[in-house]
């Protein structure tokens, strides 16, 4: 699915994370002993070596930044500790998570935001260095610390967003960073993103799941470059490590029909259908492939389906009247040419299909200026 957004300035986030690594070179506090709590380790688990492996390689390609993960491991274990003795006074598990978003999201000043497309929001250097991230970035950083205190927050995802959910003995809570941590209940992520009660979205992750969303999301970075097969080689680790997540699919398909390997792209969309029926941008793209084919009337359907799923995309509808009128449905195709202009009078690509298609009917005094 597109991700919208605006990119840093490659300058800033240098000169921030300069200060940041300066800063943080040597802050680790001694850990406060408490039974609930893991005892800090020297070690890194596999699980945060891989994330930092990875996004240390996303911000030398994606960021131009070196960085040096044993400075980023630092910082975590400052937070951590300036987390450790505020979990370890906490009466119950709600205090628990009232803990976490007081100490990194109002006394470190840890703020959202929202663009996906700026990898400074999501890989793990950036996001410590200028306090600030999306969903995703502020995932893994609950994640990062969670894990190293022993406290049982889980990954969950939705389309194209994710948050943090508290899996404890007596509590389930939800955490959404769009709203400064708040609690969420599960219905309203349900109303918020359109989820159809049969759907693979809103369970707990494991560890190596919530891995592969954010590969997925380091491969839009990379297909952003045009670095297609880096891209590709992400999306297959994400599918490897999350085999029901429709976007590493789609994702995957994306790239490849940019790079004209159409086939290919049918099957990693088809793929992704097969996870989520519901992902209309999957049937939206495979629809004009298939109507590439000539495969007019499977076209059509899969075009049709689309709609369903958003009628207020114009694209969308503009797509499935180029598939009628390929294959010379032209009065279904105007029609539908129509009712896309009608959604977005200023789309010049609507209104140029619009007039080919009286033209095409032998109707061009009909056509629009």
């Amino acid at each position: 699915m597109p991700e919208k957004g605006v990119s840093v300035k490659r300058g800033a986030v240098a000169a921030t994370l300069a200060v940041f690594l300066l800063v943080c070179g040597n802050v680790c506090a001694a850990g406060v002993a408490h039974p609930g709590l893991s005892p800090d380790s020297p070690k890194e688990s596999p699980w945060f070596s891989e994330v930092l492996r990875h996004s240390a390689r996303g911000s030398r390609d994606l960021l131009g930044l070196p960085v040096d993960p044993s400075m980023v491991n630092r910082e975590i274990q400052r937070l951590a500790e300036r987390l450790r003795p505020e979990v370890s006074r906490a009466v119950d598990e709600g205090q628990v998570v009232d803990a976490f978003r007081r100490v990194l999201l109002t006394e470190e000043g840890f703020v959202y935001d929202r663009s996906a497309s700026d990898p400074g929001n999501y890989l793990l250097e950036a996001v410590l260095a200028r306090k600030k991230g999306n969903c995703l970035g502020l995932s893994m950083l609950y994640l990062s610390l969670a894990e190293r205190l022993g406290v049982p927050f889980r990954g969950a995802y939705v389309p194209s967003h994710c948050f943090v959910r508290y899996e404890g003995d007596t509590i389930r809570r939800n955490v959404e960073f769009a709203e400064d941590g708040a609690p969420w209940e599960d219905q309203r992520y349900r109303r918020e993103f359109r989820i159809r009660p049969v759907s693979p979205y809103l369970r707990s992750l494991t560890p190596s799941e919530m891995l592969g969303v954010f590969l997925k999301t380091l491969g839009a970075g990379y297909s952003r470059k045009g670095r297609e097969e880096d891209a590709l080689r992400l999306y297959d680790e994400a599918g490897r490590l999350y085999p029901g997540l429709p976007d590493a699919y789609y994702n995957a398909g994306v790239s490849l029909q940019r790079m004209g390997r159409h086939d290919e792209a049918i099957g990693k969309y088809r793929s992704a259908l097969d996870r989520d029926p519901e992902m209309a941008a999957a049937r939206d793209n495979l629809s004009i492939l298939l109507a590439g084919k000539g495969q007019y009337e499977e076209a059509i359907a899969e075009a049709r389906r689309a709609v369903e799923l958003e009628p207020w995309n114009a694209s969308t509808r503009g797509n499935l009247a180029a598939a009628y009128c390929g294959c010379g449905r032209l009065d279904e195709g105007i029609r539908e040419y129509r009712m896309a202009v009608e959604i977005d009078p200023a789309n010049r690509r609507l209104q140029s299909g619009l007039e080919r298609a009286y033209i095409s009917r032998g109707s061009r005094r009909e056509a629009p200026p």
